[in-house]
């Protein structure tokens, strides 16, 4: 069962995130196709930890974020994706501080995440915006692109 961790209302609509148990698993492997066109959702679902949110608008999938632990110190930011429909709405943002508080609250003090800035520069800004900062890159020839480490300590307030 999903359990309610965020309600949120913010100017364009009524946001709820849930931490899932795998409740949505289809819906969110649909919105995977649909935005990265491929099946691959992560490489494995039994990671402990494992964060799965998602979140609604109006009863609708509106993104999801999926993130596990690298070690005990480390927590990684595998995957997310915004619904096309709503972005522009917050939801990035809304998943991106329900994950950096849920890492606090499991005691993580630092947390990662991987992205192609040519293909998802917004991934970049957000970062920024959070206090992110590029930890290494590297060129990745599979996605003809620079892969960037994203990494921020994590401690209380949350930087917006």
């Amino acid at each position: 069962m999903a359990q309610l961790v965020a309600d949120e209302k913010n100017r364009f609509t009524d946001v709820k995130v849930h931490r899932d148990s795998m409740t949505h698993l289809d819906a969110v492997r649909d919105l995977n196709r649909r935005v990265f066109g491929e099946e691959r959702l992560i490489n494995r679902m039994d990671h402990d930890p494992l964060i799965f949110l998602t979140a609604h608008c109006n009863g609708q999938l509106a993104g999801f974020k999926i993130g596990y632990a690298l070690n005990r110190r480390v927590f990684y930011s595998a995957k997310s994706a915004t619904e096309p429909a709503f972005r522009r709405r917050g939801i990035s943002r809304i998943l991106m501080d329900a994950m950096i508080h849920d890492t606090i609250l499991l005691g993580f003090q630092e947390l990662q995440y991987d992205t192609f800035p040519a293909l998802y520069p917004g991934m970049m800004v957000i970062g920024f915006k959070y206090g992110f900062r590029i930890r290494c890159l590297h060129w990745n020839p599979d996605y003809g692109d620079f892969q960037v480490r994203m990494a921020r300590e994590l401690q209380w307030p949350v930087i917006k």
